[in-house]
């Protein structure tokens, strides 16, 4: 297929990628070389758009996921009062594990937030 690859077939491979094909995936499901479907990535504007969407996408997944945190940490809970002992351990490994992986994961969110801001400032005031 040539370089000039048409709106309607661009506007597809945009979405088979951001829906997670590969390059080689993509290229052989519209019928274009894999080089084609490079190309288009290449463009700032066309990689732009997937790398969007599938954020897009990956933020109404873990927002579904979150809706249902609630009820998970509810069982885990629920868990550690059982009379299976091997349950309950099972359960405070879990909550422990996961407690820590949240903590990690909100100070490098404000670590990362404190470094932007600190960026920010030192643009603002220039060199």
């Amino acid at each position: 297929m040539s370089q000039n690859v048409p709106l309607k077939k661009r506007s597809l491979l945009a979405t088979a990628l951001y829906f997670g094909a590969s390059v080689t995936q993509a290229a052989e499901q519209f019928g274009v070389s894999r080089k084609t479907v490079q190309r288009c990535m290449a463009r700032p504007a066309f990689r732009r758009r997937v790398v969007q969407r599938r954020g897009e996408l990956m933020a109404n997944a873990l927002g579904r996921m979150a809706d249902n945190m609630t009820r998970a940490g509810d069982t885990v809970n629920r868990l550690l009062d059982s009379d299976d002992p091997t349950v309950a351990l099972r359960a405070a490994r879990a909550l422990l594990s996961l407690g820590m992986r949240l903590r990690d994961s909100v100070e490098i969110a404000d670590r990362v937030q404190e470094l932007k801001d600190e960026l920010d400032r030192r643009q603002e005031i220039g060199p």
